[in-house]
């Protein structure tokens, strides 16, 4: 069985997870700064090239799937940079490991900036991947349930912290009792009442090989569609290395277009993930890079990978500010400059996955 992450990945739970203890890392980032080390951006190896480590979203699988295109077509080098592309997953705080300079760059999600700066962490978000949040619920295709409303009565296992469920409880008036999820989808494999949180990417695929077919409805249906999977640096590194950065995003978003786009080099990318991640298969591998593209290039992504705005923040912060976990309204532009981003759109067509790839 695949490798899963403990769903919401990305979402707000992502970000409270990579940032657990946030006042901890506020320590270590001061004790960092003490120490001159924050924001530190590598040593120049005898190559010339710069260095930069980019801590994954997750382990490595499809969702990094476009920084291994970078670094399999040597997009990086052509860039002079040495990338190294370190895992993430539960046990490791990329807002820890960037606010102190031991990495450049890494991912949580826009609830995780905002979490991060109201404890006086300066990161800062350069990019979001996921221009529509993945991050929802699915139920049993049988029982014809197409609606949130549809789920009324019904068993939600859903991640603690997870806003999505709040924003719909709050927003349409449906009711629903929860239950915490501990990574396991076995309970909703065999209970057609429980209405299950995931990724289309992933507990679908697990439904899937179970023989289970399943409907998936993300939360943004509802209106609740924060960035996902937003790439961040320290702003003292985002001052003092703007051409790096630069070229770095300049390589991963072109590293992004062609796996999105183009199958050969989604197949090499996809080569590379497995080597470096065997608790995966090839065919959820390739299930994964089918599944998540959409959500890449809908909105702004389909001419600017990567893309942010001051009203998609703004809008999330209000609604953070209606489900009562936004105490301080930062200014949206406080949250990110994606002044770096190059103009690469998306693919002008998706093509379909390799037959018999999943």
């Amino acid at each position: 069985m695949p490798v899963q992450r403990l769903l919401g990945g990305r979402g707000v739970s992502r970000g409270r997870r990579a940032g657990v203890a946030l006042l901890a890392v506020l320590a270590a980032v001061l004790a960092a700064v003490l120490s001159g080390c924050a924001g530190g951006a590598g040593s120049t190896p005898a190559d010339g090239n710069d260095q930069l480590t980019l801590v994954l979203p997750w382990y490595a699988d499809p969702e990094g799937g476009g920084f291994f295109a970078a670094q399999t077509q040597g997009l990086y080098r052509d860039k002079k940079l040495d990338v190294t592309l370190q895992p993430g997953g539960p046990q490791v705080s990329a807002t820890q490991l960037v606010a102190t300079g031991r990495a450049q760059v890494g991912f949580t999600d826009a609830a995780g900036i905002v979490q991060a700066r109201a404890q006086g962490i300066p990161i800062i978000a350069i990019g979001a991947l996921y221009q529509n949040n993945p991050v929802g619920v699915m139920v049993h295709a049988d029982t014809g349930i197409k609606s949130f409303a549809q789920m009324a009565g019904m068993t939600w296992v859903v991640q603690a912290g997870q806003l999505g469920p709040a924003w719909i409880q709050k927003t349409t008036g449906v009711s629903f009792q929860t239950q915490q999820y501990q990574g396991s989808i076995a309970n909703f494999l065999n209970n057609n009442r429980l209405v299950q949180q995931g990724w289309p990417t992933n507990e679908a695929y697990q439904a899937q090989q179970a023989g289970v077919p399943v409907t998936f409805i993300p939360f943004s249906s509802s209106g609740f569609n924060p960035y996902n999977d937003v790439f961040f640096t320290s702003e003292s590194y985002l001052a003092s290395h703007h051409d790096q950065l630069q070229r770095f995003l300049a390589a991963s978003m072109q590293g992004w277009r062609d796996y999105l786009g183009d199958v050969s080099v989604a197949r090499a990318a996809n080569q590379a993930l497995l080597a470096a991640n065997n608790q995966q298969t090839m065919q959820s591998i390739w299930y994964a890079w089918d599944k998540q593209r959409a959500y890449v290039v809908a909105g702004d992504g389909a001419s600017k990978l990567g893309a942010m705005s001051a009203q998609r923040w703004s809008t999330f912060l209000d609604q953070m500010q209606q489900l009562g976990e936004l105490p301080t309204r930062p200014s949206p532009t406080e949250l990110f400059d994606d002044s770096l981003l190059p103009p690469i759109g998306a693919p002008a067509q998706l093509p379909p996955p390799p037959s018999g790839s999943y």
